[in-house]
């Protein structure tokens, strides 16, 4: 390892100073180094990526809270912090929207017939599946996705929680049992989580109510709302703050009608949650948009008000100029699923005029198609390059931009904690093998854009979260029984043995 820089090193606190302060991280860290102040735990990775480059010869120490105290040159830090040799520690991902249940059909809905429409296809099967689903089911797939988000190096996550009802429409007997249960699988699996409880009221647009798929439709805009507050105050008085917490998603102006849309913007705005809604994904549902309003989604989100910082569009594939200086105007963000959008056969979204626009641009796995944030990232720009012909596009230097969208803006898109490493914030990050052939040799000026580009997820070596560690080795404790029990639950439903 080259010797540590002599350089003067400020800890790196102003690069996110735009974005909102940390609440207190989680409780029961890990034991404190022999020597570090009193209730600390420190790392000395080989490098650490501190915002604005890798650093070497830097210990980082967070208190017993959980959350970055300081970083330190000094040589008795150095040599109370444990060392992480071969490894260099970035922030945590953040992956804005995960839909897990729908884990259970990667790779069943590959053989279709050529001719059925990419998005109606699979909203068919997906709404097959879901009503088959369980809530140990949904448990089960939803732990499993948990466990493989953290051995990629994610560390919160966005979860679109639409399946509220028993599979014939009815409530279930117990209050929020299936969110009881997808909470209890981050809880169980040990990754932070914002639950976006969605509202369905119909099947799209000027249809009736009754059009809705029945796991998901919501009795009525009241109904919803007041299940939706049961829940955040269930949440809010048993789990951490920091751990888990309530986000609103009116699924899209096509299943909830605006007036219902603005019902929900007012009770977020007044509850200060975060809000996210699909939009413009694809050409014809910006024209059943137009046919409805009069405008596409986005102007009507903007003509009552509903566009702030506190949103995030998903999709928005076909985001037109006017829509991306709207959404940027507000500093609203816009969550891309590269991956799983790129299945379905949909154009990228406008990312290099969102960002020109000032809009965030952030990062999901959607569909759980491959769990993998960096990898949704490549997907990303390597897909504007081919539709535009060029290199680079989302920014000139993508990787940079790539990685923030993965951390910083995906994290102030959740109202999470993390997303940096600075004084004042959770220690929750994950290390790479900085010998894994997929970046061997790189050194600390190409190294971002080694991880970013070509970094496989067999290199993450340890997660810690709120200086808890979840991930050792490139393993989660308990990743035999998660699997084990996945793929039993999968051999049930499909009716064949299947294969982790």
């Amino acid at each position: 390892m080259p010797p540590p820089s002599k350089k003067p090193f400020l800890p790196p606190t102003s690069y996110t100073r735009q974005f909102e302060p940390a609440a207190p991280a989680a409780p029961a860290p890990a034991r404190p180094a022999a020597g570090a102040h009193a209730g600390e735990t420190g790392w000395l990775p080989d490098l650490v990526y501190t915002g604005d480059t890798f650093e070497e010869g830097l210990a980082f120490f967070a208190d017993p809270l959980g959350r970055i105290t300081r970083f330190s040159r000094e040589p008795a830090d150095l040599a109370a912090a444990r060392r992480l040799p071969g490894q260099a520690a970035m922030p945590g991902l953040v992956n804005v929207h995960s839909i897990s249940w729908q884990r259970a059909l990667r790779g069943r809905t590959e053989q279709v017939a050529r001719n059925v429409e990419p998005i109606a296809g699979a909203r068919e099967a997906a709404t097959a599946l879901a009503q088959r689903l369980t809530p140990e089911d949904i448990f089960e797939t939803a732990r499993m996705v948990f466990t493989e988000m953290l051995l990629a190096g994610i560390t919160c996550v966005g979860e679109f929680h639409e399946l509220q009802n028993r599979p014939d429409g009815t409530a279930w007997p117990e209050p929020h049992l299936v969110a009881d249960q997808v909470l209890r699988a981050a809880r169980e699996a040990g990754i932070r989580i914002a639950l976006f409880n969605v509202a369905t009221l119909r099947g799209g647009h000027g249809q009736a109510p009754e059009t809705a798929p029945a796991r998901v439709r919501a009795a009525s805009i009241d109904a919803f709302l007041r299940e939706t507050e049961a829940l955040r105050a269930a949440v809010a008085g048993s789990l951490p703050a920091d751990e888990a917490w309530i986000g609103v998603a009116p699924e899209s102006l096509a299943r909830v009608p605006v007036d219902a849309f603005k019902a929900i913007g007012t009770y977020a705005h007044a509850q200060r949650l975060r809000v996210q809604t699909r939009v413009a994904r694809s050409a014809e549902d910006v024209a059943a948009c137009v046919a409805e309003y009069g405008r596409g989604p986005v102007a009507v989100l903007a003509e009552h008000g509903l566009i702030d910082k506190r949103l995030t569009v998903l999709h928005g594939n076909q985001l037109s100029a006017e829509d991306s200086k709207l959404l940027g105007t507000a500093r609203a963000a816009v969550g891309v699923c590269p991956l799983s959008e790129q299945n379905l056969a949909l154009a990228a979204a406008p990312v290099e005029a969102l960002l020109a626009a000032g809009a965030g641009v952030v990062l999901g796995s959607e569909s759980q198609g491959q769990v993998d944030l960096l990898r949704e990232a490549r997907a990303l720009e390597y897909g504007l390059r081919v539709a535009q012909g060029r290199r680079p596009v989302v920014a000139a230097d993508a990787a940079r931009t790539l990685f923030t969208a993965a951390t910083v803006t995906g994290a102030r898109s959740l109202g999470a904690t993390g997303g940096a490493l600075e004084v004042g914030r959770p220690a929750d990050f994950f290390t790479v093998n900085l010998y894994d052939p997929s970046i061997a040799g790189a050194d600390p000026e190409t190294l971002l854009a080694s991880l970013v580009f070509g970094l496989e997820r067999r290199a993450v070596k340890e997660v810690w979260i709120g200086a808890r560690q979840r991930i050792t080795g490139g393993r989660h404790p308990n990743q035999g029984p998660i699997v084990g029990k996945f793929v039993e639950m999968q051999r049930r439903l499909w009716g064949k043995p299947a294969t982790p």
